[in-house]
């Protein structure tokens, strides 16, 4: 699954090409209507379909009348920096829904010892999200890895807009995905895994749809400046 920024807006999608909204996995589990209600709905997103051509568009526009160079410009500084922390949310989305998967089987197993060895699997998936986040671009780490800070772009003037970090590793103050402690030796336990991981989901895909509008709207800035420079 990739980021888009066109495709995370609240008022939905106009493109009829664009692939449809999937509904969380685990949306059966936890007792939620079959019909994809607004709060069930994950965006699909497509960083290289919507932020990389915007980047282009602009970069044109700048080249065109010899503007600084990307070090140079905090806009586009920002928009890299947001660009590789959507990649990097896609990665955690993937190890997240796979501990889904996991997880969910061993609702079906009645064995406690095939549900340990599948606790195990989870576990690993589960740790795997912050080995993942250690190997990020370094661009990525400071909104979403070590040494979070925010993006403070000015804007002219006194004018400056804050991109904000979102902590999205396994810590209860991240994901807060806590390790299967009794092995899914309950039923109980099984639950409550697959509702941290809910709202783990729900928390990479609120990351997400906010950097998205953090680069609509810088976007919007750049194109409006390389515009009055024309």
């Amino acid at each position: 699954m990739a980021f888009a920024i066109n495709k995370v807006q609240s008022v939905g999608r106009t493109n009829p090409n664009a692939p449809e909204k999937k509904r969380s996995p685990l949306a059966g589990w936890l007792g939620k209507k079959p019909a994809p209600a607004p709060e069930d709905e994950l965006p699909a997103l497509d960083v290289a379909g919507g932020l990389n051509r915007a980047l282009r568009s602009a970069q044109q526009h700048a080249e065109r009348r010899a503007a600084p160079s990307i070090e140079e410009n905090p806009v586009r500084e920002a928009l890299t920096a947001i660009e590789a922390a959507l990649y990097a949310i896609d990665r955690v989305r993937d190890i997240l829904e796979q501990a889904c998967e996991v997880t969910i089987s061993a609702k079906d197993v009645e064995d406690v010892g095939g549900r340990s060895l599948l606790a195990e699997s989870y576990d690993e998936l589960r740790l795997s999200i912050n080995e993942a986040l250690e190997k990020i671009d370094p661009r990525a780490a400071v909104l979403i890895g070590k040494g979070q800070r925010h993006i403070d772009v000015m804007l002219g003037g006194r004018t400056k807009y804050s991109v904000s970090p979102v902590r999205l590793d396994v810590s209860e103050r991240g994901l807060d995905l806590p390790p299967p402690a009794d092995a899914f030796a309950t039923y109980d336990e099984i639950d409550d895994v697959l509702d941290h991981l809910d709202k783990a989901l729900g928390r990479a895909d609120r990351a997400a749809a906010s950097y998205c509008r953090d680069a609509q709207y810088l976007i919007a800035r750049m194109k409006a400046e390389a515009a009055a420079n024309v």
